[in-house]
C-alpha cells in the first residue's frame, strides 16, 4: 500500500479510536446548555438537496453543534483541534435524509502532504439499533454503529463499527457526499435513502427521530486519526 493510502485509511480508522457558502439561515442558534440538543428535520415535498448551496436549506432549520478535542488514540498525537462547532441540517424529501455540515476552515486540505499536513474531513454517526443508549464511542459488539464519512480529497464512505478498533467499510449504498469549498470554509452534504438493506446502513425509514454524532478534522492543524473535534454524546435528529 502505497504512503497516501496508508494515510488515508489510517485518518479514517481514528474515528473508530477516538469517537466512541450559502450564508446561515437566521434560525441558526447555540442550543441552550441544559435543553434538549436536537436537530430538526424538514419535511418537503420531492426536490433535490444534494447540493449544499441548493435553495432548500434556506429554509432548513439550522443548529450550530458545538465541538470538542477528541481524546487523540494513539500516544504519538497530540494537540488541540481547531474546529469549535459545526452547523448541521437536514432534510428528508422523495424517500432521501439529507445532511447538510458547514462549517469555518481558513485553509482547504484536499491533499496528504508527507506528515505535516492532512486531509479535511467530516463524518457523522448512527447508532444501528437507533437508540440513545448505544455508546457513542463507536458501539460496541452487540450495539454497532454506522459511520458516513467524507474527506477533502473525493472519498465517502460507508462505514461500521462494534467497538474502537473495528472500523470496517462496507458497500456505499446509495451513501452521496456533495461538498461546496466557500470563502470561510466547507459545506457539505451527505444523502442516502431512508431504507437500507440489512447489512448495509442504519434504517431510516419510518423513525421519529434517531442519535447522531459529529466529527470534523482540520488538515491543516495536522489533525486524522483520533486528533479531530467531535460531539462527546449523542445528538437526536427529529424528524
Amino acid at each position: 500500500m502505497n504512503t497516501r493510502n496508508l494515510m488515508h485509511r489510517l485518518a479514517v480508522i481514528g474515528f473508530a479510536v477516538a469517537t466512541g457558502c450559502l450564508s446561515v439561515p437566521a434560525s441558526a442558534a447555540p442550543q441552550d446548555a441544559v435543553g434538549p440538543k436536537t436537530i430538526r428535520v424538514l419535511s418537503a415535498a420531492a426536490i433535490d438537496a444534494a447540493s449544499p448551496q441548493a435553495a432548500i436549506w434556506q429554509k432548513a432549520p439550522a443548529t450550530e453543534v458545538p465541538l470538542q478535542t477528541a481524546f487523540p488514540g494513539y500516544v504519538s498525537i497530540v494537540g488541540t483541534a481547531d474546529t469549535k462547532e459545526v452547523t448541521a441540517q437536514a432534510v428528508r424529501a422523495d424517500g432521501r435524509l439529507y445532511v447538510r455540515l458547514s462549517w469555518t476552515d481558513p485553509t482547504a486540505n484536499t491533499a496528504i502532504k508527507d506528515t505535516n499536513q492532512f486531509v479535511d474531513g467530516v463524518a457523522v454517526q448512527f447508532p444501528m439499533n437507533g437508540k440513545v443508549s448505544t455508546t457513542p464511542f463507536m458501539g460496541d459488539s452487540k450495539n454497532p454503529v454506522n459511520v458516513w464519512h467524507w474527506t477533502a480529497n473525493g472519498h465517502v464512505e460507508n462505514l461500521f463499527a462494534k467497538g474502537f478498533g473495528t472500523l470496517t467499510a462496507a458497500p456505499i449504498a446509495g451513501l452521496h457526499g456533495t461538498a461546496v469549498r466557500t470563502e470561510n470554509g466547507w459545506e457539505v452534504v451527505f444523502s442516502r435513502s431512508l431504507l437500507a438493506k440489512p447489512g448495509l446502513g442504519v434504517s431510516l425509514q419510518g423513525r421519529r427521530a434517531i442519535p447522531i454524532a459529529f466529527a470534523v478534522w482540520d488538515g491543516n492543524n495536522q489533525e486524522r486519526d483520533g486528533l479531530k473535534a467531535v460531539t462527546l454524546q449523542w445528538w437526536q435528529l427529529s424528524f
